[in-house]
């Protein structure tokens, strides 16, 4: 049964990456009824994270696990029940698997190394629903996230299955249970990662139809939504924080319309033309990943090599083109309005 975990915030600590030109996230320590937790805000890449301790690991990392992220973490300031102060420091090590939805962390200290597992959240997975008078030096809040409140706070993490969060909502779960969809096959890439392609089942449908249908099904939980008018016949590229939607005819079919999803993974890792897709389809999509989602990429897997880094063709200037971005936005809103109003509470943010 889903249901929710309460937690309070018992201490807080703003680090900075100084290998990542000084990046910095905030992380808070949470009392839960499961024990220490620790809710990390990332507003630069806009990541947000529930972890916990897990010792077992104790450097056994196996092979399900992949690099993402590595450097030096250095403690800028803090407040609360935390057992830091400023300048402190650690070298740490980021996994993800291959669902990019659950994590690993290894911390390397002056007085031991420690590790951790936990799950991607939703930025609407977390929600403020009260807070008491502060005893110590108040935090900024969670910048950009959540309200700007005093030091206590009880924060209620949405959609948890005992300790792990309900997947975000993506495309390819949209297009496995969605009745329009039929799937057509597979495409293998590099890093055993591969791309699934379906068919919409609607005869003469257009890219902007399935583009918007798509839209709704995630709830425009989209970062870019970018079509293309002039040479690939409308093609339309959905990109959202883990996955790449290419939605095109295939070539000499003009009443078909098929779409491509893969974790940005693979597209990362491979260069292959979709499956069934025209010259201009193909330059498109390839001028379109580089400029929508290489370079954020190429830090997630810095790792990790890509045959774009290669890449000498054109780029596109204008990704998020207008219309279809702000058709996603005013989806996205409608569906957190939506979720207030049902649900009650503060909502972050505000």
């Amino acid at each position: 049964m889903i249901s929710n975990l309460e937690a309070r915030v018992i201490g807080w600590i703003e680090y900075k990456n100084i290998n990542d030109g000084g990046k910095r996230w905030r992380e808070y320590r949470l009392k839960t009824k499961f024990g220490e937790r620790w809710l990390s805000i990332d507003d630069v890449y806009k990541e947000y994270s529930l972890s916990w301790p897990d010792n077992s690991v104790r450097g056994r990392i196996g092979p399900e696990w992949h690099q993402v992220d590595k450097g030096r973490q250095v403690v800028t300031a803090c407040g609360g029940d935390v057992d830091v102060e400023g300048g402190d420091a650690a070298d740490f090590v980021e996994f993800e698997d291959a669902s990019e939805d659950n994590i690993l962390s290894v911390e390397t200290w002056d007085d031991g190394t420690e590790f951790s597992k936990g799950v991607y959240l939703d930025l609407e997975d977390i929600r403020v629903v009260g807070y008491e008078k502060p005893k110590a030096t108040v935090p900024s809040g969670l910048k950009g996230s959540l309200l700007s409140i005093g030091f206590t706070i009880l924060i209620i993490v949405l959609g948890l299955l005992s300790e792990l969060p309900a997947p975000a909502k993506k495309i390819s779960k949209y297009l496995q249970s969605g009745n329009y969809y039929e799937y057509v096959t597979s495409i293998t890439g590099n890093e055993k990662q591969k791309a699934n392609v379906y068919r919409y089942k609607l005869r003469d449908a257009t890219t902007d139809v399935v583009a918007k249908d798509i839209i709704n099904g995630i709830e425009g939980n989209t970062e870019s939504v970018t079509q293309e008018n002039d040479e690939s016949d409308g093609t339309v590229a959905i990109v959202t924080k883990r996955e790449y939607c290419l939605i095109y005819h295939p070539e000499n079919e003009h009443d078909t319309v098929y779409v491509q999803i893969s974790k940005r993974l693979y597209n990362y890792t491979s260069d292959n033309a979709p499956y069934r897709s025209s010259s201009a389809t193909t330059n498109w999509y390839r001028r379109h990943y580089y400029s929508s989602s290489f370079t954020k990429d190429s830090s997630s897997y810095k790792r990790t090599a890509s045959p774009y880094s290669m890449y000498k063709g054109d780029t596109i200037h204008n990704i998020g083109n207008g219309y279809f971005d702000s058709y996603s936005n005013s989806i996205r809103q409608s569906s957190i309005r939506a979720r207030k109003s049902s649900e009650g509470g503060l909502g972050g943010g505000k």
